[in-house]
């Protein structure tokens, strides 16, 4: 009877704790469901982001990693915004191609060993701490050349690795879902709605990132969307 009742409150208490859980979130406040919703998306915290966004910069620094260590469950998803910075689409076209070769070789995103993660740190280094601009624009080709170089000696690829990776299948399906200018794609209407960084769960619902009071906070409100419809 003792057992059987110790186990009746242990139940209640879960249930209590659940709903407490559930109801810190509210729509509007922490988090909004997207009108257009990002397909084949179950199971993703899809995270849009630029090269050139400092509060990008400093999310990946400290924020990102640690929050998705906290969701096995969940996979990371990097949708690289191509219309904000000078070099927005050539970024992108980079990093999709650093992407596609972690893929291929298990590498995760979030690994130091990562490809993908080397060029983007390369970049948000060299934009916000080196103030490097390379150029100031991408209508040289020489402007366009010294942005590259700045992944390629990061990554350790070269222009040929590039170009071939920018007619693999995958890679193009990528940029297509990503978006490169503001009518294609799902980036761009995603970032518009409050900026970026902005985190997706599941494709349907929009962290509020102004909300967020830290990274365990951050943890379960994307474990509560994760359960919804």
């Amino acid at each position: 009877m003792r057992i059987s009742l110790l186990i009746k409150k242990c139940i209640a208490a879960v249930a209590v704790f659940g709903a407490i859980n559930a109801s810190a979130f509210s729509e509007g406040v922490d988090f909004v469901k997207l009108e257009t919703p990002i397909p084949n998306s179950d199971g993703l915290v899809t995270k849009v982001y630029s090269y050139d966004c400092p509060f990008c910069y400093k999310y990946d620094k400290a924020v990102t990693k640690a929050v998705m260590q906290k969701l096995p469950e969940m996979k990371f998803e990097p949708m690289h915004l191509a219309t904000k910075g000078k070099f927005g689409k050539q970024a992108s076209e980079l990093f999709a191609v650093l992407i596609a070769k972690d893929n291929a070789s298990g590498t995760s995103l979030l690994d130091d060993k990562s490809l993908f993660k080397k060029a983007k740190f390369a970049y948000y280094k060299a934009y916000h701490d080196k103030k490097e601009r390379w150029g100031g624009d991408a209508n040289t080709q020489e402007n366009v050349n010294a942005f590259l170089s700045t992944g390629f000696e990061a990554s350790g690829i070269n222009k040929d690795d590039l170009e071939a990776g920018l007619k693999d299948e995958k890679v193009k399906a990528m940029l297509e879902r990503w978006g490169m200018d503001a009518n294609s794609g799902y980036a761009y209407g995603v970032a518009k709605i409050q900026g970026v960084p902005a985190f997706v769960v599941d494709g349907k619902y929009l962290v509020y990132t102004k909300s967020i009071k830290g990274i365990d906070a951050m943890a379960e409100l994307i474990k509560y969307l994760h359960t919804l419809k």
